[in-house]
């Protein structure tokens, strides 16, 4: 059991490192699954109900821990625009760690918009995460050296609707 563990940390370090890689050298928002934080850390974690869908940290800033964060799911149910204001988890406070728990309605097409400011560099940054129902679909996430526009949010919602159609 102690290998498999081991095998599943290192192959959601490679996943982690690949979004690295493709967003450069720029602060950053990384996303991972629940096991990139760490077994024990999430299996500590004291969350209230809801199923943890993700985690994400903050890459390339001085100060992890004092970095802030928000996000929010945005999502498309029946041709409705909804919107959900996310309460992100602290997992690891001292790395800036969080989880995301699925708190938005089943049905209909999400993406998750995540936005982090760090003070040092002096930067913002968001990561947009395309949802299939409680599931993020890695190959999709919109890693962004700058605050997300309005028009990148639709962009991907639609996007997301169009391949779910």
């Amino acid at each position: 059991m102690p290998r498999m563990k081991a095998t599943m940390v290192a192959i959601a370090a490679i996943a982690l490192s690949v979004v690295a890689a493709q967003a450069g050298t720029f602060f950053r928002i990384e996303v991972g699954p629940p096991v990139a934080a760490g077994f024990e850390k999430v299996k500590e974690m004291k969350k209230p109900d809801g199923k943890l869908v993700f985690v994400v940290r903050p890459r390339l800033c001085d100060n992890v821990a004092n970095v802030m964060m928000t996000g929010s799911a945005e999502g498309l149910i029946n041709g409705e625009r909804r919107s959900v204001r996310l309460t992100l988890i602290p997992i690891d406070s001292g790395e800036g760690v969080y989880g995301v728990l699925k708190q938005w309605k089943n049905g209909g097409h999400w993406v998750v918009q995540l936005n982090g400011t760090c003070s040092n560099p002096k930067a913002s940054a968001s990561t947009l995460v395309p949802m299939n129902d409680g599931t993020f679909i890695r190959e999709k996430i919109e890693v962004l050296g700058e605050p997300a526009t309005k028009k990148q949010v639709d962009a991907a919602l639609a996007a997301i609707a169009r391949s779910q159609s």
